[in-house]
């Protein structure tokens, strides 16, 4: 019944500028939100509600000693009021609801990187801030760094009422050893203007402290080998992951051990020429993985996952005619050198059988059971998944270039396309009419008459 009556409306405003819609199943639970989209302009604006004359409005985004904190309803249930550019106003029958206190930021932001400076007596200044004034005794004695209480936040940015908006404290960041440092806030901190609220859940931020990007995997996802991983004649691992909590050993190609706690130095017995890969874990996340490969001499060799990589194509019969095999031409990098007159479907794999490969997993849209505050929508957007998804939006995002790809091991995975472009797009006659197209098998009555006939679309190729 509630999702019945919560119907969404928008009065006409006699300007294209300004915005109204109202929502709601009640009189006391209905509200009005008005935006002026001019960025240069005020704007007055006046509509139908459904109050009757005389209710009086709150303006949920203003406090209440502001001149426009509330709007009257006049005669024949209209509302008016006067925005100035580009300002929303909230609308709410009766007093405005209080909300208990929450950390709106705090610094450092959570996930940064923060590099130790050479000179001495350099400060790093440590701050919580609150969307609301909070009671400034417990705020100060609630925020921990670093699991201590004990450090001396003070109140930095203080409110008119004797609360505080913000504190902070000031560390010397020579004393700062490499590694993962938090930033912790407890429940029960209360809103100085209602005592009955407080922050209903303990709050946690996490960064790093690196003296260097090398210091620890942690401050630099992007290292995935590391010179020395690999020590003491092959006999320990010497890690470089201060900050992490476990960690894990595996023998290229073989089987990754049990995590263990981290330790700066771990026993383990290497093999020459062979890769020895290490995966951390740290805050909730394993993505840090790296990995080290020592020869004969103690010259290094490249790490990688798989012993070998073969790319098998249409033009090579998928390893038939020619296995494909690919040479290590960096860590966890494979090359090989080929020719294409057309477009050909390929697959990567590290066997020479099928046991393993790697393709192209299309778009598809996952949908996830998400709680939802809004009875209309129990479906939320749709999570846009596999590898193409993936490579679609680190390309739009500008991380990726067009010749930038991603494969997939699932067992699902397709094979992916190849041609003189140097470009993963799946071969469509909208952008590619000008190239020789090659049947590759028909479908049903699909045949080669079919073909001639049906012309091009987005469909078939």
């Amino acid at each position: 019944e509630s999702e019945q009556c919560d119907v969404l409306t928008t009065p006409e405003t006699g300007s294209s500028e300004v915005l109204v819609f109202l929502r709601g199943c009640s009189d006391d639970s209905r509200i009005a939100v008005v935006a002026n989209f001019h960025a240069t302009e005020t704007r007055n604006v006046s509509f139908v509600t459904p109050w009757s004359q005389g209710t009086w409005l709150s303006n949920a985004l203003a406090s209440s000693q502001h001149a426009d904190y509330q709007v009257g309803i006049g005669s024949g249930s209209v509302a008016a009021l006067v925005l100035l550019p580009l300002e929303v106003q909230v609308l709410v029958p009766g007093p405005v609801k209080s909300l208990p206190p929450t950390v709106a930021a705090v610094t450092p932001a959570h996930g940064a990187i923060i590099r130790q400076l050479s000179s001495t007596g350099s400060k790093l200044n440590v701050t919580v801030q609150f969307d609301q004034p909070v009671d400034q005794a417990q705020a100060q004695a609630s925020v921990r760094f670093d699991g201590d209480s004990g450090h001396g936040f003070l109140c930095s940015a203080p409110a008119s009422d004797g609360g505080c908006y913000q504190v902070t404290l000031s560390v010397d960041l020579g004393s700062l050893a490499d590694g993962v440092y938090s930033i912790e806030v407890d429940q029960g901190v209360h809103a100085t203007h209602d005592p009955a609220l407080s922050t209903d859940t303990v709050f946690r931020s996490t960064f790093v402290v690196a003296v260097a990007e090398e210091s620890t995997v942690l401050a630099n996802m992007a290292i995935n080998e590391q010179p020395g991983l690999i020590c003491n004649y092959l006999t320990q691992l010497c890690h470089k992951a201060v900050g992490a909590e476990w960690y894990r050993v595996q023998h290229m190609g073989g089987s990754w051990t049990e995590w263990r706690r981290y330790e700066e130095v771990s026993t383990w017995q290497a093999e020459l020429g062979r890769a020895v890969l290490v995966q951390y874990h740290s805050q909730g996340s394993s993505s840090y993985i790296v990995g080290d490969c020592v020869s004969s001499g103690g010259a290094r060799c490249y790490a990688r996952y798989h012993p070998e990589m073969f790319l098998r194509t249409d033009d090579n019969d998928w390893g038939m005619k020619d296995e494909g095999r690919m040479a290590l031409v960096d860590h966890f990098t494979w090359g090989v050198n080929m020719s294409f007159s057309n477009f050909v479907r390929a697959k990567f794999a590290p066997f020479p059988n099928w046991k393993k490969s790697y393709g192209v997993m299309s778009s598809r849209d996952v949908y996830f059971s998400l709680p939802s505050y809004d009875e209309n929508h129990h479906q939320p957007d749709p999570i846009h998944d596999g590898s193409e998804a993936v490579r679609q939006y680190m390309l739009q995002k500008g991380f990726w270039s067009e010749q930038t790809s991603i494969a997939s091991g699932s067992g699902a995975a397709q094979p992916l396309w190849l041609s003189s472009l140097c470009k993963p797009d799946v071969p469509s006659p909208a952008n590619r009419s000008d190239l020789g197209w090659q049947c590759h098998y028909f479908s049903g009555p699909q045949d080669k008459d079919w073909c001639q006939v049906i012309g091009e679309d987005e469909d078939y190729i």
